[in-house]
């Protein structure tokens, strides 16, 4: 009897566990999100008011967001911004943190590009050891001048922690393609590996 209760109770256990801790994690984020975009304006203004208003770093960041996206629409704010990004093209270090940045966040809020185009697996570290991965894009045109066979970069990210990883170009040839869909996939890799796709995620060659 005591132990048909005890793994009763540990299944239930496991059972809460599953559906507290990703919403715990979830909320966590949310709020050090908030905390870090609230501090942002917060810490100007909070001084100049004299107390602490909860949320209002964050109402005034957006507000400023708004009235930039604005200016830049207009012509006198698109020649503010040509004027302030031909001065920071003259700054050595500025310039490369500036161009990187600045494509980075085009690309993830462009509405036409998207970071990654299609999971796929290769090949790596070694052969008979497959990696799952992201397509990125076409390799750079002086790495496909090295060879007569198309290239592709390949974004494979680390379990659980799928911010960080490993970029690789690969022949499209030795590249194939996996019937899941990138939400599916970074979902995989948060689990390390526990959490499997849904049924129907095959593999299909590219």
């Amino acid at each position: 009897m005591s132990a048909l209760l005890g793994r009763a109770l540990r299944r239930h256990l496991i059972a809460g566990l599953i559906v507290i801790a990703p919403l715990t994690v979830t909320a966590a984020v949310l709020w050090w999100l908030f905390e870090t975009t609230d501090s942002l304006l917060g810490r100007f203004l909070y001084p100049v008011i004299g107390r602490s208003v909860h949320g209002l770093g964050m109402v005034a960041l957006l507000a400023l967001l708004i009235v930039v996206g604005w200016l830049a629409q207009r012509t006198i704010g698109s020649r503010i911004i040509g004027a302030w990004n031909a001065l920071l093209e003259r700054i050595p270090i500025a310039r490369r943190i500036y161009s990187a940045a600045n494509n980075i966040v085009r690309t993830v809020f462009s509405r036409e590009a998207r970071p990654f185009k299609e999971v796929v697996v290769v090949e790596y570290p070694a052969p008979g050891r497959w990696a799952l991965g992201f397509l990125a894009a076409r390799a750079p045109e002086a790495i496909q001048q090295s060879g007569a066979e198309e290239f592709v970069t390949v974004f494979i990210p680390t379990a659980p922690n799928p911010t960080s990883g490993f970029l690789v170009i690969v022949p499209r040839s030795l590249v194939r393609a996996v019937d899941m869909s990138v939400d599916q996939a970074f979902t995989f890799v948060l689990s390390a590996g526990s959490v499997a796709p849904l049924p129907g995620a095959v593999e299909r060659a590219s």
